[in-house]
């Protein structure tokens, strides 16, 4: 890391993308604030202006790419509203998050503790809430069955992790690759929209 001072907004964005390098490559267990703040080149009271211990720092670090992710998937919307359009881009928004940030991939499935509702209990993680109401408000544009919707949602959510779990394993393409790759994937997919599965 540079060894330029940091200003004060850029040193806790800095030290919770640290944290999560340290989570993902030694495990939850092995992060302080003492381990971060020698990480990142800076005082051990550095950490302390913005986390006041390791409890507030995890909670920090899951906020971070929560709000990152859920940016994300809204702003891929727009112009789309609830429409297999508006699909078809928030599923590519989402495989694409991952592929510019495997990071939070590992992050948020190996180490945050989600809770995925596949039913329509407004519960849960919050960007799978927002992919899942999509959908929702789109069955009801289209007066989908009932009965098939939250298989349907459990396909199409299935579809789409699946996609980017392997865009982001090593040698699998370039972000480039993986973004016409998924247009195309999901321009085809019957479940969003597409003329074939």
């Amino acid at each position: 890391m540079s060894n330029a001072p940091y200003h004060h907004g850029d040193l806790r964005t800095a030290m919770i993308e640290k944290a999560i390098e340290v989570i993902n490559s030694q495990g939850v267990n092995s992060l302080s604030l003492r381990k971060l703040a020698a990480a990142c080149g800076v005082s051990h009271a550095a950490p302390y202006s913005h986390f006041t211990n390791k409890e507030d720092l995890f909670s920090a670090i899951s906020n971070h790419v929560t709000d990152k992710f859920v940016d994300v998937l809204k702003e891929s919307l727009n112009g789309f509203g609830e429409s297999p359009e508006g699909l078809r881009s928030m599923g590519c928004a989402y495989v694409m998050f991952f592929v510019r940030n495997p990071q939070y991939f590992t992050f948020i499935f190996n180490h945050a503790n989600i809770q995925i509702n596949f039913s329509k209990n407004p519960s849960g993680y919050e960007p799978f809430n927002l992919y899942k109401n999509t959908m929702l408000r789109l069955f009801d544009e289209i007066d989908y069955p009932q009965e098939l919707q939250t298989k349907t949602i459990i396909t199409t959510w299935a579809f789409v992790h699946g996609l980017a779990s392997i865009a982001i394993m090593p040698g699998t393409g370039s972000i480039v690759e993986w973004e016409e790759r998924t247009y195309d994937l999901l321009s085809k997919s019957y479940f969003l929209g597409g003329s074939q599965c």
